[in-house]
């Protein structure tokens, strides 16, 4: 009896530590990569068109596809070994995958400028940046269009920013293991920050305009999240739903200033002249 209660011991006890050491982060012995499968639709329905980019599912997880067919979305799949030829203005979200194995970055890396040009043209692209996974390289930075770049680094909480509606519902701190892989740097003017790391207040979710576009990015473990009960899958959630009505109010140019104030004397100038005329 003795020797059966010992071995149910050394069970339970070899069974929490395989538990506690399955994180979203670096694994020794991962499991296997599951190979995301190209799915193109031909041209640009109405509506809102996602293109999901990965090649293979981040942490195991196909909660971003999930989600997105839950919401009833119009949207396409596709991998690495498709970015030179694909056609971006088919779509309005590009969505980036965390978790992507070494090839999927190299890739992303020279095909670059075509993530720039959609963004500068009017599109919106989301990159779930946390790297050093179970799939994906360590000591590797995830740039984004404007010189933004991500460093490495794990963090179980994160604290909310401004409030923002890819928050909405989420606690202050929230917590994962890990709830983010990183943080961003190098940030383009006016960027909202959307959580931070609570280790160093440094920003780990992130949304800014770029040319006539938005870029919304983070590091937290949205997928991992999905896959485990961790809050910031709450993030994904709204990250979606909101990823064609997001807009950032836009800072003017000088130039649009210049209108703007014109458009004021005008208004003004002709008010006058009309109350003038009338006596």
């Amino acid at each position: 009896m003795r020797k059966i209660i010992l071995l149910m011991v050394a069970f339970i006890a070899i069974s929490g530590f395989s538990f506690a050491t399955m994180n979203s982060g670096h694994q020794a012995n991962p499991p296997a990569p599951i190979a995301a499968k190209t799915v193109l639709t031909p041209h640009k329905n109405s509506g809102c068109n996602y293109l999901v980019l990965m090649d293979n599912l981040p942490w195991g997880s196909s909660a971003v596809t999930d989600i997105l067919t839950a919401n009833g979305e119009t949207f396409s799949v596709a991998t690495s070994a498709t970015f030179p030829g694909l056609d971006f203005n088919l779509y309005d979200v590009i969505i980036v995958c965390s978790d992507q194995n070494p090839a999927f970055h190299t890739v992303f890396a020279a095909n670059f400028p075509k993530f720039v040009s959609f963004v500068q043209g009017g599109g919106s692209l989301e990159v779930h940046a946390a790297t050093c996974g179970w799939n994906s390289p360590c000591g590797y930075s995830v740039l984004l269009p404007g010189g933004v770049s991500t460093v490495e680094q794990y963090d179980d909480f994160n604290l909310v920013g401004a409030p923002n509606p890819i928050t909405t519902g989420m606690p202050s701190p929230f917590s994962g293991t890990f709830a983010s892989h990183g943080y961003f740097q190098n940030l383009v003017a006016a960027t909202d920050i959307i959580t931070t790391a609570q280790s160093n207040g440094l920003p780990t979710t992130i949304q800014y305009h770029y040319g006539s576009g938005v870029v919304t990015a983070t590091t937290c473990t949205y997928e991992y999240a999905c896959n485990n009960g961790q809050a910031c899958c709450t993030m994904l959630h709204n990250n979606l739903t909101y990823a064609c009505d997001h807009s950032i109010a836009a800072i003017p140019t000088v130039s649009q200033w210049g209108l703007i104030i014109l458009g004021f004397v005008l208004l003004g100038f002709g008010t006058f002249y009309i109350l003038k005329m009338r006596g």
